[in-house]
């Protein structure tokens, strides 16, 4: 706050400087000479106002406030030619000047193209697309309203351009207003509405100088004291920033800001571009193309990336519908839509489909005393080693907690049970080494077979109850036996002890 304060009253005594100096000389030499000096100094002002608003902020807002920075760092440029003008008077100077000042304004437009609910600060394609977007609206407006139009004094817009600049400036204006208005997020409403403002007010007086009173008055006038004020003002506006406190914890989801709305914000400059070309097609067809086209790759670009991150998100959000996110195998809802599919299938070929109900021996002990973390490793190790004795067409999910299902579609009970055996003996021969000691993990499974639909709660219920048999038998085992002797150190499927560390 200390800081905000010292920048602040600098400021004021700056523009109270600016007073006496046009009072005091007026367009007197050296008074055009010191008013351009003060206002490259406030400018100067306003940059650290808005690296400090920048370092306060996070997210969107520091973004906004780095666009904030591009805009402002232009103007210094222009300002700063100006005072080399007044030292060194040149053709070539005012003209460079003329339009920087006319559209220092561009970068800050692009803050309309962030998204308050996924920026964090950085640029992305899309955000370099739309930084090419308003290179291009400069590109397009130095034609139109510099290159094209004659205009009565070197490095002025022609008279016959005035009222559609000012009508592209109120576009950008309403649009940061508008921007403020529907936003939900209270941070959003005041960046865009306090700044939205400010521009609207920025470009009456810019229609005061052009239309009004201030038309035709050299530096040192009473209207530069306007534009200091013009400085002043976005000085207070970042130094009053206060980025809002988190909010707090609801158990209501948030209210998320209406995405139709903020999609036509990227619509504003590759419009601005059309509106443009079409009145430089009048006078040069092919340049009007050099410029459409530009701005047509970048809208389209924009729309592929758009589409392809739009489709990725559909990828994931399916998935994750459909799989557990811990173990990565199918969820409960999942396997059971697969477990009818392949009933139904078995119904038409006239194949059983196998069906393997698994539940991880003693899980709540390796809970209780390893942590419910080194739980969830336990559980992405044997959902692995199960995945990685089935056959490539049968599917495995987690049934719910430690109880997984098997499905075998083409296996009946015999192949069903040998599956089973081959599963329970690759988990029983895995060691993992939690908290410096072993943990030994074993799996209690029931085996059961269907052929139609209509097996579908009864394979399950069988499945179950074979598994609470095992369980009941001394665990480590496969149920029903089918005359085979199962259980640790019995099974007829050799396997090699495995070592995992968590």
């Amino acid at each position: 706050m200390s800081r905000s304060r010292t920048i602040v009253t600098a400021a004021g005594v700056l523009w109270l400087t600016h007073v006496a100096v046009l009072i005091g000389l007026g367009n007197r030499p050296p008074g055009p000479f010191l008013s351009d000096v003060i206002q490259l100094a406030l400018g100067g002002l306003l940059i650290a106002a808005l690296v400090h608003a920048a370092a306060r902020s996070e997210g969107m807002a520091r973004a906004f406030w780095h666009l904030a920075m591009v805009a402002y760092v232009l103007w210094m440029i222009a300002q700063g030619l100006s005072v080399v003008n007044d030292l060194h008077r040149t053709t070539t100077i005012p003209w460079i000047t003329n339009l920087i000042f006319c559209f220092w304004f561009v970068p800050l437009g692009m803050a309309l193209l962030l998204d308050p609910e996924h920026e964090a600060g950085r640029v992305d394609s899309l955000i370099a697309l739309d930084f090419a977007q308003g290179v291009l609206v400069c590109v397009a407006a130095y034609v139109y309203f510099f290159y094209l139009p004659k205009s009565e004094t070197p490095g002025e817009l022609a008279h016959g351009v005035w009222a559609p600049y000012f009508a592209g400036y109120g576009l950008v204006s309403g649009a940061f207003v508008l921007r403020g208005i529907i936003a939900r997020s209270r941070d959003v409403r005041w960046l865009f509405g306090s700044m939205g403002t400010f521009l609207a007010v920025s470009g009456c007086a810019d229609a005061l100088y052009y239309y009004g009173p201030g038309r035709g008055l050299p530096t040192g006038q009473w209207f530069d004291l306007l534009w200091s004020a013009l400085l002043v003002v976005p000085i207070v506006i970042a130094t009053a920033w206060k980025q809002a406190e988190p909010p707090e914890l609801s158990l209501e989801p948030p209210v998320r800001e209406k995405r139709i709305y903020t999609e036509l914000f990227y619509m504003v400059y590759p419009m601005a571009v059309l509106l443009m070309s079409l009145r430089i097609a009048r006078e040069h067809m092919a340049l009007a193309a050099l410029v459409v086209a530009p701005s047509f790759i970048c809208s389209s670009a924009r729309l592929l990336i758009t589409q392809n991150r739009l489709i990725r998100t559909q990828d994931a959000l399916r998935r994750e519908a459909s799989h557990d996110s811990l173990t990565g195998l199918w969820n409960h809802k999942a396997i059971l839509e697969i477990l009818e599919r392949e009933l139904l299938r078995a119904e038409r070929d006239h194949q059983p489909v196998g069906v393997i109900m698994t539940d991880v021996d003693h899980f709540k002990a390796i809970n209780d005393n390893r942590g419910h973390a080194a739980g969830d490793v336990v559980l992405r190790i044997i959902a692995s080693g199960i995945a990685a004795m089935v056959r490539p067409y049968d599917s495995v999910g987690r049934y719910g907690g430690e109880e997984f299902l098997i499905l075998a579609p083409g296996c009946g009970l015999g192949e069903t049970w040998e599956l089973a055996e081959r599963v329970r003996a690759h988990i029983a021969s895995c060691s993992i080494m939690a908290g410096g000691s072993h943990v030994k993990v074993s799996l209690s499974l029931g085996v059961a077979t269907g052929a139609s639909a209509a097996d579908m709660e009864k394979v399950l219920h069988t499945s179950d109850t074979a598994m609470y048999a095992a369980k009941r038998a001394g665990r480590n085992r496969v149920e029903p036996t089918l005359g085979h002797a199962t259980g640790a150190g019995q099974s007829k499927f050799s396997s090699h002890e495995r070592d995992f560390w968590i």
